[in-house]
């Protein structure tokens, strides 16, 4: 393809209606149909960065058996009510305590007074719908350095039109702010091509890329691999530049040996309790399951399981492609301008060295795989949507041109690609905005939470059912730390477990007030699986409060104390039956809430 470096200035009106309509859909999904944070490591991350905001330093409400064994294996003296973090990343709550420390009188969460959404949540969103805005401006300037204006106009208005990627930006994931990292990573490593093509030194985006990457590494911890293609992928297309590759390499090398030296110091681990994450990389289970282990047991591994495993997460990760690419059209089409040879050196190496980073994510999606499917907060193959648009985008061009046999006289025949590229991108946002905005601006602050499984407003309650010193176990502790405000203990695997959990946070002075368990734990594909899945221990406490609908009810362990169900969330069944408690807390004694 014929890629001419020219760029044709639009027209300014044009770019004013553009960045309206930008400003006007992240208005939208902030203050009209915005309905609470949805992503669980978000949850437990701004809970993280209220209590940095709080002045507690780097210490959280939420409590992983994982972690707490590696605390105690350790050695070191730790309090439940100041218990260092050492599984979360740090830079994303980091950026987020400023902002929450502006909002000081508004950190308890009073649905009351308030509504629905808590304006924490609403913080996080503005935050997100920024870095939505600049990857739309970075992506933007990395398609007109590879293509002309016109392309890099259809690209970013694919982008615009991405409903997937609005609600990526307000849903509190760290996938939000690898979006903007990534794509001005992107646009740096498409600069440095055009710098190397006329002959200049290109040391300086070297280290901007270099400083990113580890920014991106320590927003999540699955970017290793994104960092690990990035580096791969500038080794092979920057030819004679291998300083300039060890340049962007020692940032990130420095970043996690300064993470690991401070968590040696805080659990004496320089994995800390993301420790799990890579085990799983070589293990055929699920990362939670590692988590809610109250031991640091060394699993075995199959070597035969762990290549059935891969070959069935990339199975599973193949049928939901178009789903992880955001149903983005051009993001799609990238894969077929990978067959295409682009004229200019600048643009073919580029284009390999996304496929590159896109190959390494790939693999490491392969060990890891996607529980979740499109909303897992490991699903990383969005962060690179937007820069595969640009070449997908291109490639329509490219296509269209052919089809239409050269002639470039009508608006259609010039620019029909770009049309069908925004137009089919905008499907699911033409299928959701419109009823989500009505809906929005009918009810408001009451507007519907992300239920099931979360019900912001009702679990407030535990903190008013609660003393300060008590804390609670949860089947999802990081939505009853942020909302509740309170202590929250991941239900372990074992009972066992929960047994020795009790009696020590008892033994530090922390009396456990009871169970929350929410829709999650019940969250099965087959009925069969709610007893030989990861809470397989505990169906008197995921059935019981639906069985109470039908009159029956689900006896508990004899020696179990936590027996008394006081209903978060009810429904009537029936004229008949009673209610079924679709969020409860047990526990066990009868309690009063306090105002």
């Amino acid at each position: 393809m014929s890629a001419p470096h020219a760029v044709n200035t639009s027209h300014p009106l044009l770019r004013v209606v553009v960045y309206g309509a930008a400003i006007v859909l992240a208005m939208l999904h902030v203050f009209v149909t915005f309905r609470g944070l949805s992503s669980a490591t978000g949850m437990e991350q701004a809970q993280l960065a209220r209590e940095i905001a709080r002045g507690h330093g780097y210490t959280t409400k939420v409590i992983r058996p994982y972690a707490w064994a590696r605390m105690n294996a350790s050695g070191k003296t730790v309090t439940l009510e100041a218990l260092p973090e050492i599984t979360q990343p740090p830079l994303q709550p980091l950026i987020w305590a400023p902002a929450f420390k502006l909002f000081e009188r508004h950190q308890l969460f009073d649905p009351v007074k308030g509504g629905s959404i808590y304006l924490l949540d609403r913080v996080i969103a503005c935050i997100g719908v920024v870095g939505m805005l600049l990857t739309l401006i970075w992506t933007h300037g990395a398609a007109r350095l590879l293509f002309d204006d016109t392309v890099a106009a259809f690209a970013a208005l694919s982008l615009l039109v991405c409903e997937p990627l609005w609600q990526l930006s307000v849903s509190g994931s760290p996938l939000a702010l690898l979006l903007p990292l990534f794509a001005l990573s992107f646009r740096l490593l498409v600069a440095a091509q055009v710098r190397l093509q006329e002959g200049q030194g290109i040391f300086l985006q070297a280290l901007l890329i270099g400083l990113l990457a580890a920014l991106m590494l320590l927003t999540e911890w699955m970017a290793l691999w994104l960092v690990a293609g990035l580096l791969i992928a500038a080794a092979f297309t920057l030819p004679g530049k291998r300083f300039a590759v060890v340049v962007m390499a020692v940032p990130p090398v420095l970043a996690l040996a300064a993470w690991g030296w401070w968590l040696v110091g805080a659990c004496g681990d320089p994995l800390g309790g993301a420790k799990t994450i890579f085990q799983c990389h070589l293990l055929s289970i699920d990362p939670s399951l590692l988590q809610r282990d109250f031991s640091i047991v060394t699993q075995p591994v199959a070597v035969d399981d762990l290549l059935r495993k891969i070959a069935h997460n990339w199975e599973n990760q193949l049928s939901q492609g178009f789903a992880h690419l955001g149903y983005i059209l051009p993001a799609a089409v990238f894969f077929i301008a990978l067959l295409h040879r682009f004229r200019r050196r600048e643009t073919a190496r580029s284009c390999l060295g996304l496929a590159i980073i896109f190959g390494a994510v790939a693999l490491g999606l392969g060990f890891l795989g996607l529980p979740a499917k499109t909303e897992d907060d490991h699903a990383l193959y969005i962060v690179l949507a937007p820069a595969m648009s640009i070449f997908g985008t291109a490639m329509l061009a490219v296509l269209w041109l052919r089809l239409k046999g050269g002639m470039a006289v009508t608006f259609w025949a010039r620019l029909g690609f770009g049309v069908l590229a925004v137009v089919l991108s905008a499907v699911p946002m033409a299928a959701e905005l419109p009823a989500h905005v009505k809906q929005g601006l009918l009810l408001r602050g009451r507007i519907y939470p992300h239920w099931p499984p979360y019900a912001p407003d009702r679990v407030t309650y535990v903190r008013r059912l609660t003393s300060p010193e008590e804390m609670v176990f949860a089947d999802a502790p990081w939505f009853v730390a942020w909302y509740a405000d309170v202590r929250s203990a991941w239900l372990p695997v074992k009972r066992s477990d929960f047994t020795a959990m009790t009696e020590q946070a008892e033994a530090k002075g922390a009396m456990v007030a009871g169970i929350v368990v929410t829709p999650l734990s019940a969250r099965v594909d087959h009925f069969h699986e709610a007893f030989t899945g990861p809470y397989r221990e505990w169906p008197d406490l995921i059935f019981r409060g639906p069985m109470l609908a039908l009159d029956r009810d689900f006896n508990p362990h004899p020696d179990f104390k936590y027996k008394i169900p006081l209903p978060l969330v009810a429904l009537m069944v029936g004229a008949k039956e009673s209610i079924s408690m679709q969020m409860t807390f047990y526990t066990d004694k009868i309690r009063a809430p306090k105002n």
